[in-house]
């Protein structure tokens, strides 16, 4: 990995600009590097703190999967240098041609001045005209025979010069064909050594069936625990926004209903950003919403996913999605410390944190820092949930 950087780094170097593909190229590469980057990380940690193979093993088909996706951009990225490289070859070989072209028509020119180097003779030339006009058209062509070999040698030197540049950048545009091919060739070794590490961990799954299954039992038990907690705080804050009987926005009482203009507003606005919040925290999904089978045990489900869990570094910031307000913070087996925001009829919860940096009561604003991921039995993942009212949402259709 360290190598495909110093790889990365050179080529940007030798090709500043080739436009908003190549950038965009770049900017690819080096987002699924830093995932490729953080989840070995998390492997690492895993292999010294956990006896969970599943979680060994979710985390090393993510990064295979964020390896072939790698090579699969790099080799786009090769495609996209050999065409240019092909289409150089071509304008280089026009020029080659040009450039022929134009050394003919400067020889034919010189030798045509050649034979009318002699003074004497230019002076014949011109003194033996019928009259006076015909002495300046023949002086005048002698003049543009002259400034035509000058210009000529211009644009010999002008064409000589474009070929040294297009067969500099050709040089360069091999170059970097080079470094990527070298580059996908180190990633094609990473992902065998990282398929053969799948095959170890399953391996090692198949032997352990029984004893996994009581871990899964602790586990159902523990997310089942965090789920009923969070219905039951959702219920109760959907309740205590329905309007009493006999009340209303303008009933006999004269009181409001306890939902404000201002949590309406708030419902609505969030809704409107389905599919552009920002990720709570930069990592990789290794946990989707909704039921699962085990990786290995097909006929084996995996406890209900309400949320995501997004592998990230330890210790990295947890942020808010969207503008709310704290509403509870509460420690759950399994899950550590939970932060809860209300986002009018909206909720988003925060689990698995190590810290917490706000309190209920808390105004919150998109990007406000709320704590940081903590690491539990050797996975370093933020479990997060987005609820409509008393309905789980798939969070991943809401993170942009």
């Amino acid at each position: 990995m360290r190598r495909l950087i110093c790889i990365l780094s050179a080529l940007a170097v030798l090709l500043p600009a080739f436009g908003q593909t190549k950038a965009g190229m770049q900017k690819k590469l080096s987002q699924v590097q830093k995932e490729i980057a953080n989840l070995d990380k998390q492997i690492k940690a895993n292999e010294s703190q956990s006896a969970d193979a599943t979680a060994q093993l979710t985390l090393t088909r993510k990064k295979i999967e964020a390896g072939k996706e790698l090579v699969s951009a790099i080799e786009r990225q090769i495609d996209s240098t050999d065409a240019k490289i092909a289409s150089k070859k071509k304008d280089i070989a026009g020029a080659e041609d040009r450039y022929s072209m134009m050394l003919e028509y400067y020889e034919l020119l010189v030798r045509k001045a050649y034979v009318r180097r002699d003074n004497r003779l230019w002076f014949v030339f011109l003194f033996s005209s019928k009259d006076i006009g015909q002495i300046f058209r023949r002086y005048n062509y002698l003049h543009s025979v002259s400034a035509d070999l000058r210009a000529q040698a211009e644009d010999i030197r002008g064409q000589k010069h474009n070929m040294e540049e297009e067969m500099a950048a050709l040089d360069s545009l091999k170059a970097e064909s080079v470094a990527l091919l070298a580059a996908r060739s180190e990633e094609l070794s990473a992902l065998k050594a990282d398929e053969k590490a799948e095959k170890a961990v399953v391996d090692k799954l198949s032997r352990g069936k029984a004893e996994y299954q009581k871990k899964l039992q602790q586990k159902q038990k523990e997310a089942e625990a965090l789920n009923k907690a969070i219905r039951d705080f959702v219920a109760k804050q959907a309740a205590a926004s329905k309007p009493s009987k006999g009340s209303g926005k303008k009933g006999s009482t004269g009181k409001s209903s306890p939902k404000s203009q201002a949590d309406i507003k708030l419902s609505a606005e969030f809704a409107g950003n389905k599919g552009k919040l920002p990720w709570p925290v930069s990592g990789t999904v290794v946990g989707q919403f909704g039921q699962h089978n085990h990786p290995v045990y097909k006929n084996v489900k995996l406890p209900f996913n309400n949320g995501c869990n997004i592998a990230t570094a330890s210790g990295e910031a947890v942020k808010a999605v969207f503008g709310g307000t704290v509403k509870n913070i509460a420690v759950m087996p399994g899950y550590n410390q939970c932060v809860l925001i209300q986002h009018g009829d909206y909720y988003t919860f925060y689990c698995k944190l190590r810290d917490v940096k706000v309190k209920t009561g808390d105004k919150v604003k998109v990007g406000d820092v709320i704590g940081s991921v903590d690491t539990i039995s050797g996975e370093t993942q933020l479990h997060f949930q987005l609820w409509n009212g008393t309905d789980p949402q798939d969070p991943e259709k809401w993170l942009r």
